[in-house]
């Protein structure tokens, strides 16, 4: 059975890496597509991806940075049906504590912590009246494990990770899933600014995007709301 048909999911970071993925992945099954974007050529470029799947697509343009644009954001969203959420988009500065301002802190959470709250806030509710919905978060391995270098990054996503956690317990009475899917290094061009591992290593988005579409078409409660992915190098 698919579930996703006829649906309606706003993904956020859907203009590059693994959101890009995922947008795809849902076209694919039937799913619309809302989104936001930043510039012009990369909206285009998803568009036109998407545009073989036949299904409806809304753009709206929108930077997380941007209080103003980030407020007409919600306002749109809150006249169209959405009942999948998809919290992709992310900020990955390296350097350490010492280099790091204030101003990378509020910029990283207001990207990777602050915007899903909102975002599950305001369409979580829509879809707890609908008794239908699907949230998941773009988490990191590195919630887990720490990393030097990217301690804003890492205290972020297990920020995130919290805030899964406690959607899970506070939606799904209301048939609201809500999951947290976690990869290690991966193959985007915010993975390739890390240049400590061996690129050619990470996951794709494309793997990503595959155990994210099989996460979240179950119905019921018959599979965890936590997941990590990590890729097994042997030499």
């Amino acid at each position: 059975m698919n579930i996703f048909k006829n649906k309606t999911a706003f993904v956020t970071g859907a203009t590059s890496g693994i959101g890009f993925q995922i947008a795809k992945e849902l076209a694919s099954n039937g799913c619309n597509i809302v989104f936001n974007y930043r510039n012009t050529p990369s909206r285009d470029l998803l568009i036109n991806d998407l545009g073989v799947y036949n299904v409806n697509i809304k753009a709206f343009k929108c930077d997380f940075l941007n209080n103003q644009e980030t407020s007409d954001l919600l306002v749109y969203l809150q006249t169209q049906e959405i009942d999948i959420l998809i919290n992709s988009a992310g900020v990955f500065p390296i350097r350490n504590l010492e280099n790091s301002t204030i101003k990378d802190y509020d910029d990283v959470f207001q990207v990777n912590v602050k915007i899903p709250f909102i975002l599950s806030k305001v369409l979580g509710a829509k879809m707890c009246k609908n008794r239908w919905g699907r949230i998941l978060n773009i988490g990191s391995s590195s919630a887990y494990n720490g990393s030097g270098e990217t301690g804003l990054y890492c205290s972020s996503k297990h920020a995130l990770l919290g805030l899964s956690r406690s959607l899970t317990k506070e939606y799904s009475p209301y048939n609201v899933r809500t999951y947290c899917l976690s990869p290690g290094s991966t193959q985007t061009k915010m993975g390739a600014t890390d240049t400590r591992q061996d690129f050619s290593t990470f996951i794709t988005p494309e793997e990503i995007a595959k155990k994210a579409i099989f996460i979240m078409s179950f119905e019921g409660e018959g599979i965890s709301e936590e997941f990590r992915i990590n890729r097994m190098v042997i030499k």
